[in-house]
């Protein structure tokens, strides 16, 4: 592989004049600028980008870190994410963590050795509070979506996961509902026990005591609504159905419909459901019902996680940012309004 030394050699120069066309520096003539590009071609010489961002300390590169990139639902974040980058003239690398903190800590253990600029980190997961805690003590720039970490010193972008509960009981509320039974997610997960918060609170709100609630707990995983439902529907006997199921996530919310189309339960004429995520069934052959849900905004939650971060890395004096993004609710065919008797 042919070296700085065998460029200015070919073209009959210094290195540093080499390095001066290599980097877009001025100090060039035009015509020994030529001869430079010309051996650069000629030799087929390439830059090591690693070298140049150990001596320069910067790589011009963000990494981010998922909870998995297989998932559709993040297909928006990443779109947010990756053209905010592309409008600062940054590269980016994106990682799984599979839903494992080791991993996760392991990638950005790997982004902190001089490979990126910055981090960029989704999810909330109670078990990642340690790695953060790392990354804030350590002063790397990094920037958080979806995870509170209170007075800790970090660029947070979050969700107001209760404003969301809010919007989906108030909505069946209004369709007439007033026995309306939450379906929980994952405990170990921030945003699911800020959305229960949100469910409980919007309850006591339209005067339902909070001894009379009524709340399943289930995964977030379409295969864990379908079992929850199944396992409820059994059980109950002939005691009557809630008017409504509200969802911490839509993949629960599309395996408990599953379950009540087997049990011939109809859709939103018996009981009508709500979920949480805009999201889209993993199994396309089935006959889900368009399925009333909380939008997160999450292609601005990622630009705007983009911002913040290059403001850090851009030496902002105005300190860490926390900006709080709101859901919207989309109303489709699992809730409608009773009529009247």
């Amino acid at each position: 592989m042919a070296s700085i030394k065998d460029v200015a050699k070919r073209a009959g120069c210094s290195a540093t004049l080499v390095s001066r066309v290599i980097n877009h520096q001025p100090g060039v003539s035009e015509e020994k600028r030529e001869r430079i590009q010309a051996a650069i071609n000629e030799l087929g010489y390439t830059q090591n980008l690693l070298a140049r961002s150990l001596v320069l300390k910067k790589t011009n590169t963000i990494g981010v870190v998922l909870d998995t990139l297989c998932d559709e639902y993040f297909f928006s974040l990443i779109e947010g994410i990756e053209a905010r980058i592309d409008h600062y003239g940054y590269d980016v690398l994106f990682c799984s963590g599979r839903n494992s903190p080791r991993k996760k800590s392991n990638y950005i253990n790997f982004f902190m050795k001089n490979r990126v600029d910055g981090i960029i980190i989704y999810g909330s997961k109670l078990d990642d509070m340690a790695f953060i805690e790392k990354l804030v003590n350590s002063g790397f720039p990094f920037a958080l979506i979806e995870n509170d970490v209170g007075t800790l010193n970090a660029n947070n972008i979050l969700l107001n996961n209760e404003y969301g509960s809010s919007l989906a009981v108030d909505h069946l509320f209004d369709c007439g509902c007033r026995n309306i039974c939450y379906v929980a997610g994952e405990p170990t997960i921030q945003a699911a026990q800020r959305r229960r918060i949100g469910y409980v609170e919007a309850m006591k709100r339209h005067g339902v005591p909070e001894s009379d609630l009524l709340i399943l707990e289930s995964g977030w995983t379409e295969e864990e609504g379908y079992e929850t439902f199944r396992k409820y529907l059994k059980s109950r006997g002939k005691r009557a159905l809630p008017d409504a199921f509200y969802f911490g996530s839509d993949q629960t919310a599309f395996g408990g419909m599953k379950a009540l189309m087997e049990a011939g339960i109809s859709v939103p004429d018996e009981v009508m459901l709500v979920g949480y995520d805009d999201d889209k069934p993993r199994h396309h052959d089935l006959p889900y019902l368009p399925l009333t849900t909380i939008r997160q905004p999450l292609e601005e939650m990622g630009r705007a996680a983009v911002d913040i971060l290059m403001e850090d890395l851009n030496g902002s004096t105005s300190g860490k940012k926390k900006l709080m993004y709101y859901p919207s609710l989309v109303i489709r065919e699992t809730t409608c309004r009773k009529q009247e008797s």
